[in-house]
């Protein structure tokens, strides 16, 4: 195995108020707020960074095989059926993962949001 240069490292830490955390990479702070708060949700954050991955991978991927790819949106939705039991794990009854990319053929898309998904 080679040697590992890139590393990612996160933080979230409690406030005092429940539902609500103080979250850092690096020099970056935000807040996460489940409490039904006006911040953002640590589930959307979540699907945020998965819809971040998504966007930067598929550029990468374009790029090294030299597909033209002008442009790309991907947006993350998740559903959950709020009057059913908590249990002990989150569980979604649906995500769905959408994406939209303009200046490359239909094929091309498919093809790399195929790989995306294999990785």
């Amino acid at each position: 195995m080679g040697e590992l240069t890139l590393s990612y490292k996160a933080r979230s830490y409690s406030t005092g108020t429940l539902g609500r955390a103080i979250c850092n990479a690096r020099t970056h702070h935000w807040v996460a707020d489940d409490a039904g708060g006006e911040e953002i949700g640590a589930g959307e954050l979540f699907f945020s960074g998965i819809s971040a991955c998504a966007v930067n991978m598929v550029e990468r991927l374009a790029n090294a095989d030299q597909t033209p790819l002008d442009w790309m949106d991907v947006s993350v939705e998740a559903y959950r059926d709020p009057d059913k039991p908590q249990g002990d794990l989150t569980l979604y009854e649906a995500i769905r993962i959408h994406f939209e990319m303009w200046g490359v053929a239909d094929e091309h898309a498919e093809g790399l949001v195929e790989t995306w998904k294999r990785r």
